[in-house]
């Protein structure tokens, strides 16, 4: 920095400044590089976890409960669920939920996407994509579950519903019928020319639906993340991990502990978090700059579908009814009492649904 001709008072003014701006970034970056304990125990293997050794040369954790045969009644199909996230996992909660469809007839199949859960990690922070997403379903479905061609009924939540209704779009021969419950918006988001929404034009919340605001979790910057997380983010745009999975997923595992309080109606319905986040995958999953529109091709998809939103969902009913408006033959239910994980508020009303529309004639 020159200083001459800069009066001695200034000068030493300047100088002290950047001394004290060197010294912060200093501490900064130090900071940035004392890792972080994790305050929830990661997930452990359970006596049911299986393993599917994908194409791609990872593993993808699994847990299915068989059918029980159902006298006088035909097989039903396969059931899929798709977890939320990016970077979610199965939680045990909802195979307890579930868990009644086996009796009615159907083989149901939890996975944890890959980078989360039970299920490997990638090397690269940018080896993480929604499509990649999308493909793992389709060799999961194809050559897994239903390799002589058969269909499956997939139930999607939240991220895993955009995941769902992508694969119906790609893959309609392999869907029987698809429930999504408080489903992620379809992506690219479209705006008007005056830069709104278009959702928020075209859906307005009918008056005989009362939302309720769900629990405010700060959910902002320095905040909620630690520095040494949103560096790691930082350098995940470069493909760098600046931490490892085991301890960067432990953050998440953390931070989940909290932000799920605002993701019920009623705070002491939250369950215990289980320890499956996946850091990584959280961030990249979720990028759809190249994903083209999938609309077109949804509006020519006519397997019944059922979309359930609760009262309290963090997401909105404008993202949400898109599907409806969307699909030919879909239908929208309304759960009062329950917030984006509607089996934790309301676990008899989200399962009677799904049971109800399942056993619901195709045609």
């Amino acid at each position: 920095m020159k200083t001459r001709g800069i009066p001695r008072a200034l000068r030493r003014t300047l100088q002290v400044g950047a001394a004290l701006v060197g010294a912060t970034l200093v501490t900064v970056v130090l900071w940035c590089l004392i890792p972080l304990r994790p305050t929830v125990a990661p997930i452990q293997p359970r006596p049911e976890t299986r393993f599917w050794e994908m194409e791609k040369g990872y593993r993808i954790a699994y847990q299915s409960l068989p059918a029980r045969a159902v006298p006088g009644a035909s097989p039903g199909a396969p059931i899929v669920f798709l977890h939320g996230g990016p970077g979610g996992y199965v939680h045990s909660a909802i195979v307890r939920t579930l868990s009644p469809l086996a009796e009615r007839g159907h083989d149901l199949y939890f996975y944890d996407q890959v980078g989360s859960g039970l299920s490997d990690r990638l090397a690269r922070p940018r080896d993480y994509s929604f499509l990649n997403h999308v493909a793992d379903l389709d060799e999961i479905v194809s050559r897994r579950i239903s390799p002589a061609g058969g269909r499956v009924i997939l139930i999607g939540h939240s991220y895993g519903g955009f995941v769902a209704a992508e694969y119906l779009a790609l893959h309609p021969d392999r869907v029987e019928r698809l429930v999504l419950s408080s489903p992620g918006e379809i992506q690219p988001t479209l705006f008007d020319d005056a830069g709104r929404w278009v959702n928020e034009i075209r859906y307005p919340v009918p008056p005989t639906l009362r939302f309720v605001a769900p629990l405010e979790v700060p959910l902002d910057g320095l905040r909620f993340w630690p520095p040494r997380a949103l560096a790691a983010m930082a350098l995940s745009i470069v493909n760098v991990k600046l931490m490892e999975d085991r301890e960067a997923d432990g953050v998440l595992n953390g931070l989940a502990a909290d932000f799920t309080r605002g993701m019920v109606c009623e705070p002491l319905n939250v369950q215990p978090e289980e320890g499956g986040a996946g850091f990584y995958s959280h961030g990249w999953s979720g990028w759809y700059g190249e994903l083209e529109d999938p609309r077109p091709l949804l509006r020519k998809r006519d397997q019944p579908a059922l979309v359930l939103q609760g009262a309290c969902d963090m997401l909105s009913y404008a993202g949400t009814y898109e599907y409806v408006d969307l699909l030919p033959r879909a239908r929208y239910h309304f759960i009062e009492g329950a917030g984006h994980i509607l089996w934790w508020d309301r676990p008899a009303e989200y399962l009677g649904a799904i049971d109800e529309f399942l056993a619901e004639s195709l045609r």
